[in-house]
């Protein structure tokens, strides 16, 4: 899968390969929002490790990226990650998950390219992420965050967009859910 940040409609945003079953992490220093000129949001890996010893814990429970659901919070994707830490949105946590939409590609069309795909989950989320805070996207607090399917995972069927949101261009970690917050 690929993890994708998009602010604008007519710039493509932060774009970083969330490594997924084998998958691999690449950054792009691109993301902007409105407004604003070229930023470089900065996110510590985390290893499968991390999120195991963090389950271990108590803090959260370890969950595959391909079994994200509405309404989960978690804070860190990174290199070599197959899933991460779910935790309570009452506790500080980064990305929330707000829409889950399916790429109509069929199962004999070739991956469409990275950026293809990340436009389309940019474009997909935008009408769910609206719905889900009760703000429209462009003067929001949060930012869109997109998991979508890599040219690893295509060919083995998977055509999920998972619609995530994160607070401020940054990323800045926050408390509580975004559902119907109106920012």
């Amino acid at each position: 899968m690929t993890i994708q940040w998009r602010r604008s409609l007519a710039v493509i945003g932060f774009a970083a390969i969330l490594a997924l079953a084998g998958c691999q992490s690449t950054s792009d220093p691109s993301d902007s929002g409105p407004g604003s000129t070229a930023a470089s949001p900065t996110q510590r890996p985390a290893s499968s490790a991390e999120a195991s010893a963090s389950a271990a814990t108590g803090d959260g429970e370890e969950t595959s990226v391909f079994d994200l659901a509405v309404g989960d919070c978690f804070t860190e994707v990174g290199e070599a990650t197959e899933s991460v830490v779910v935790i309570d949105c009452a506790d500080a946590h980064r990305y929330e998950v707000f829409a889950l939409v399916d790429h109509p590609g069929g199962s004999d069309d070739e991956y469409p390219g990275d950026d293809e795909i990340g436009e389309f989950g940019d474009q997909a989320c935008r009408a769910p992420f609206s719905e889900y805070v009760g703000h429209d996207y462009e003067t929001s607090a949060y930012w869109i965050t997109t998991l979508t399917p890599s040219s690893e995972t295509w060919p083995q069927g998977d055509r999920e967009i998972v619609c995530t949101l994160r607070l401020g261009e940054q990323g800045d970690e926050t408390t509580g859910s975004a559902e119907g917050s109106g920012q």
